[in-house]
């Protein structure tokens, strides 16, 4: 079996699971029509089931391409994700590494790939352990295929000094800050929202710039990534600012692609001290 049959192949397998854990088994089905309901009240219900239904068909897509990633070619991965302004990436150096912020839109997989091919060993990676060590495995072998280091997120501190030479450090940054003691709280999507920290920490430490990744999807297994700068190296800033410009830059890019984002994931389950629920 030729490369492009296997992932047509995968392609079919994952959109009828996918359509079988969500309409036969309602799998997560409370949570993505609660987040999309409070997150676009002014919607009609008969468009927040269309922005549900083609969710979970990109979900069976991102499935299938994620367990395509493992064998994806470079030349493939170059022509499938494309860059539109490269000239970002290109001025990423050492000793001002440039802080790249993610999201949980579109193929983050391939996206992190992509971004590698680039830079190979100077792109560092963070992420989150996997509980299965076997799974944990398949994961880091994947996401380090094209040379990509990868550092526990926990351990940034105690192994950055180990990475001088860096010229890019990679977040998903939209993720629920359970264990991290900065967050920065603010509405979002209409909720009040806390957000990881970690980017703007980074990014003020180093004096380094940072930009928002957005992965813009073309057609099935087709993407474009654009680089926006989120402030200049050394710019000081108030506490909180940069998070906020990712913020802001990430909720406009879920409303004008509402079905990209991960809506079963339970992003609002934090609650402010002295405040209510998200």
């Amino acid at each position: 079996m030729t490369d492009s049959l296997r992932l047509r192949a995968y392609y079919g397998v994952a959109r009828v699971v996918a359509w079988v854990a969500h309409r036969l088994l309602g799998l997560r089905r409370s949570v993505i029509r609660g987040n999309l309901a409070r997150s676009f009240p002014a919607l009609p219900i008969a468009r927040l089931r269309e922005i549900e239904r083609e969710f979970i068909r990109r979900q069976g897509e991102l499935a299938a391409e994620v367990l395509y990633a493992s064998r994806i070619g470079a030349d493939e991965l170059r022509e499938r994700v494309t860059l539109a302004n490269p000239e970002v990436l290109a001025s990423a150096a050492a000793p001002r590494p440039l802080i790249l912020v993610g999201a949980h839109h579109g193929n983050f997989e391939w996206m992190a790939q992509r971004v590698s091919l680039e830079l190979g060993e100077r792109m560092v990676s963070l992420y989150k352990p996997i509980s299965n060590p076997r799974v944990d495995a398949w994961f880091l072998g994947m996401r380090s295929r094209f040379g990509a280091r990868m550092i526990a997120a926990k351990s940034l501190l105690q192994e950055l000094a180990r990475f001088r030479d860096a010229a890019a450090i990679g977040f998903l940054a939209d993720q629920v800050p359970r264990t991290s003691p900065e967050k920065h709280w603010m509405e979002f999507l209409g909720q009040d929202t806390a957000f990881f920290m970690g980017p703007e920490l980074l990014a003020r430490a180093l004096r380094s710039p940072a930009c928002i990744v957005r992965m813009r999807r073309l057609d099935r297994g087709r993407y474009e990534l654009e680089f926006e700068l989120l402030n200049v190296a050394g710019e000081k800033l108030p506490n909180g600012e940069l998070t906020a410009r990712y913020a802001r830059a990430l909720e406009a890019w879920i409303r004008k692609d509402p079905a990209g984002w991960w809506w079963s994931h339970r992003r609002w389950k934090l609650q402010r001290e002295g405040g209510g629920r998200g």
